[in-house]
């Protein structure tokens, strides 16, 4: 699985590079060059040249950079008093307004990388602005491509870490980094591993147009070859590039030399310039002879045994897909105005825009709807109560209308109250109330007289029904038979039960009286059962109280008796009905 992509557009040429793997261990996967005709939309070109290595390599959209050339920026060196990001990036574009003149500070992207930095004290920073208008159709060519770029960069960034990669950059000596683009030569300069120093000049390998026709033959070859690559290749149907001026290459490489030169004498390094590596496009004598004692040498970046045409002109694309995998040293964010709010609810403004915007058009329709739901359901329960009131009321109740024969259903003598809330109702003069209130107010009428008239009646009543002495009686001889060999063998010679009303706070209770007699084979294990019956009533909820009396033996040794043994009850006192119960056992 493709794990990276790097892609790095020039003026005439672009290139792309996927990686698999991890930072410390991965691979080239997939890589692709070609070229821009001239006059042709880079978007359109580069798009549908990408387009056809996505869809047969099967490349991921996320983890794609994109790197551009660095003639379209402007270098310039800034140091702030502070070295925290948050605010360097606050006063950034504050600070180095004044040293770009030549463009509106609104209208370039600018991105910086820290030279040096002195915690809490000072940051050197070496400061890029690039036009939006120049970076704009690059990013849109990726995005042509199906391989939006989450980050752009320019080249002499990604050239640096590609180089870093490789180990070309030692930590006991510094070295100049070049990289021939098509129109502009990026220099870097490096110092123990770390970057010094970026700038372009404006020259690079790019072929010129319109040469006589006899110079222009001289590309038949490589025009052959482009043809030979099959219509599946993507650069299959790119031009070949023309022939060039050979004084103009050598004017060209003459100005590179020059500014090299210009940039050796002037560094100032810690450590000695071991060479300068060259690489990207190839410019016939250019390499070999060394620019003030430092040795040009060729700039291989990629990984040791990839199989890449051409890898020189590969280095960038390579430091780009690096960046995405999460490698390398420097950090750059050219794209920190498009993405500055990645990952938080910014990002997401335009689509929760449009969404609210179509929840509002679907809430607004809904209201409409319902509303005109509510007043059709208002006019419908106006007839209700109209039809109704004809319906209940006698006719001269109702102000014009002809008098009718009564019949069942309509109230011969309706009290003063529901006539006139009926009339106020329909009147819709109870503002406080809606239809359906106004309704069901004229039903709670209705049953209050109802339940009047059932009052008068007797067909109601809102008083207790006294306690009943059989079942008081009844709960008294169930308990001592449920008491069984407690109580022994026992003979009833009189019982009586009476309701008691009760004065004062007392509450009314059954006083039941039993003549009872304990027979046993003696008085003790007789008195040992009335005992055991006096203990078991005390503890029922439903005995409010028990009056002792005194006992006598019988005659003969059997048992003893008691003569009117009183016992106070209230029979519903600690029964649980089943509604209770289901509400005690709710957890």
């Amino acid at each position: 699985m493709v794990s990276a992509c790097g892609i790095h557009i020039d003026q005439r040429r672009f290139r792309l590079i996927a990686l698999e793997g991890s930072p410390k261990k991965h691979k080239i996967v997939a890589h692709v060059a070609g070229e821009i005709p001239p006059g042709a939309d880079p978007a359109a070109a580069v798009g549908s040249a990408l387009r056809a290595l996505v869809k047969r390599e099967k490349l991921r959209r996320e983890n794609v950079g994109l790197a551009v050339s660095s003639g379209l920026a402007a270098f310039r060196s800034l140091t702030l008093p502070f070295d925290d990001r948050a605010k360097i990036e606050d006063v950034l574009k504050f600070e180095i307004e004044s040293d770009l003149p030549q463009w509106n500070i609104d209208d370039v992207i600018v991105d910086f990388l820290v030279i040096d930095a002195k915690p809490g004290v000072q940051s050197d920073l070496l400061v890029t602005a690039i036009p939006k208008e120049s970076l704009a159709p690059k990013l849109a060519a990726c995005e042509k491509a199906g391989l939006e770029a989450a980050e752009a960069e320019l080249d002499g960034t990604a050239l640096f870490d590609a180089a870093r990669e490789a180990g070309v950059l030692g930590p006991d000596s510094a070295q100049v980094l070049v990289y021939v683009g098509d129109s502009s030569t990026t220099v870097v300069l490096a110092d123990g591993g770390k970057l010094v120093s970026m700038r372009a000049i404006r020259a690079g390998a790019q072929p010129l147009d319109g040469l006589p026709a006899e110079e222009a033959a001289a590309a038949g070859d490589e025009a052959g070859e482009a043809e030979a690559a099959g219509p599946d290749d993507p650069l299959a149907s790119a031009p070949a590039e023309p022939a060039v001026d050979p004084a103009r290459i050598e004017r060209t490489i003459q100005r590179i030399r020059r500014e090299l030169a210009r940039t050796i004498s002037g560094a100032r390094t810690t450590h000695p310039i071991d060479g300068v590596y060259v690489g990207g496009r190839e410019l016939p004598g250019f390499s070999g002879e060394a620019i003030l004692d430092a040795p040009m040498l060729a700039l291989a970046g990629l990984p040791a045994g990839a199989d890449v045409p051409a890898p020189s002109e590969m280095i960038v694309a390579y430091g780009a897909a690096l960046h995405q995998l999460g490698s390398g040293l420097l950090r750059p964010h050219l794209r920190r105005e498009d993405l500055r709010f990645t990952g938080t609810f910014e990002r997401l403004e335009l689509p929760l825009a449009v969404f609210s915007l179509l929840l509002v058009t679907l809430l607004a329709v809904r209201f409409i709807v319902l509303d005109r739901q509510i007043k059709w359901r208002e006019q419908n329960l106006q007839t209700w109560l109209e039809s109704s009131n004809t319906f209940m009321l006698p006719s001269s109740k109702l102000p014009a209308r002809a008098d009718a024969e009564p019949y069942p259903g309509r109230l011969k003598d309706p009290s003063d109250a529901l006539v006139a809330y009926c009339l106020k109702a329909q009147a819709d003069e109870d503002p406080d109330r809606t239809k359906w209130e106004q309704i069901d107010e004229i039903r709670k009428i209705l049953l209050r007289e109802i339940d009047a008239k059932k009052k008068e009646l007797g067909q109601k009543r809102d008083f207790e029904p006294p306690i009943s002495a059989l079942q008081a009686l009844t709960t008294v001889l169930c308990a001592i038979d449920d008491l069984g060999e407690q109580v022994g063998r026992i003979a009833l010679r009189g019982v009586n039960a009476d309701y008691m009303v009760g004065k004062r706070n007392n509450p009314d209770d059954v006083v039941v009286k039993l003549d009872i007699d304990f027979l046993a084979e003696n008085d003790v294990v007789a008195t040992s059962h009335f005992t055991n019956l006096l203990q078991a009533f005390r503890a029922e909820p439903w005995c409010v109280e028990f009056e002792e009396k005194p006992t006598k033996t019988i005659d003969g040794g059997g048992g003893i008796s008691v003569d009117d043994m009183t016992i106070h009850v209230i029979p519903d006192r600690g029964v649980v009905t089943p509604a209770e119960e289901a509400k005690d056992s709710t957890p």
